[in-house]
């Protein structure tokens, strides 16, 4: 009989209390900035268009970058970049991060001092987005704005 009664087990659960909310409370989300993803589509889509594949998007990680470019250029200024960089630069994997990487922007620097870039980009544009149908889509980019983005995303992988 003693062996009997150590054999027999509860199997229940403790009751809820139902004070407390095991959900957590929903974050407040950021306002989201349009210009990312406008230039994160723009980059997808014309990647296709002159690679034949689809870029990779990392996410977070290229949204926060393109976040750091936007601050110091313009939307149309990062597109520009990105056709010259999908365009020319083949042999690198087309990837946001890839193209505002220092070195990248250190040869785009360099490219600039030719005499034939803005002849070259000017091309590149027509090419691929003929001027019928964007009548002003490229805008040209200094010194200062390469080295201010390069600058601000320095600035941003030293705080990771």
């Amino acid at each position: 009989m003693l062996h009997n009664s150590y054999s027999m087990q509860y199997y229940t659960t403790m009751p809820r209390k139902e004070g407390k909310s095991t959900k957590k409370p929903a974050k407040l989300s950021k306002p989201r900035n349009p210009a990312i993803f406008r230039f994160i589509d723009f980059f997808v889509r014309t990647g296709e268009k002159i690679t034949g594949s689809k870029p990779l998007v990392v996410r977070g990680k290229d949204g926060r970058l393109v976040s750091l470019a936007l601050q110091r250029l313009p939307v149309e200024k990062l597109e520009t970049l990105s056709v010259w960089f999908l365009a020319r630069k083949k042999n690198l994997r087309p990837l946001i991060g890839t193209m505002l990487s220092q070195n990248v922007l250190e040869e785009l620097e360099r490219e600039m001092n030719k005499s034939f870039f803005w002849k070259d980009i000017d091309m590149l544009m027509d090419q691929y987005y003929p001027r019928k149908e964007t009548v002003s889509l490229w805008k040209p980019f200094t010194y200062k704005d390469i080295n201010d983005m390069k600058e601000e995303v320095a600035r941003a992988m030293r705080k990771q």
